[in-house]
This record gives C-alpha cells, sequence and structure tokens, in this order.
C-alpha cells in the first residue's frame, strides 16, 4: 500500500510540474496520452506483483511485457512531443 501512495504522490508531483512549466506546451490528446501510459504501468506493475504472489513468473513476465511495453511507447510518444515544444519554443541561435 506504501508503493500506491509515493507513486500517487509522484504522478501528482510530475503532473503539478508539467501544467505549471511554462516551456512545456501539451495538447489535450497528450493528457489522454499519458493517462493511459500511467494506466498502462499500473495494470503491469499490479498484474506482475499479482502474478509473482501466485509463482507464476512466466505470466508475470508475459503480462509485463504485454502491458508495459505499450505505456513504454505512449510516454515516449508524448516526451518526444514535449521536448519538440520546448525546441520550438526556444530562441534560434
Amino acid at each position: 500500500m506504501l508503493f500506491w501512495i509515493i507513486a500517487g504522490f509522484l504522478l501528482g508531483a510530475g503532473a503539478l510540474y508539467l501544467r505549471n512549466n511554462p516551456k512545456i506546451k501539451l495538447a489535450w490528446f497528450d493528457w489522454v496520452l499519458l493517462v493511459l501510459a500511467v494506466v498502462f504501468f499500473m495494470l503491469a506493475i499490479e498484474n506482475y506483483n499479482g502474478s509473482m504472489g501466485e509463482l507464476e513468473p512466466r505470466a508475470a513476465g508475459v503480462l509485463l511485457a504485454a502491458f508495459g511495453v505499450p505505456g513504454l511507447i505512449l510516454a515516449a510518444v508524448v516526451a518526444i512531443r514535449a521536448w519538440r515544444s520546448t525546441q520550438k519554443a526556444a530562441p534560434a541561435a
């Protein structure tokens, strides 16, 4: 339970940072993709812990890959878009 409290605190702090940083411009669909990525990460962690608790390491690995990889892809798409928006905002030298 402590893990989920810490994860929620870190997610809230990250969302506040993204929301309040004027350099980072995120569109509405970037926020939707971020929420989906977080949901995939949480599903991956919870399924991994549940499968390892039931002594099914092969299922744990498959579920971690099945939910973790789409979460990584979605998070990478948003990170690249955010990085590009900061590059466009920087003055050309």
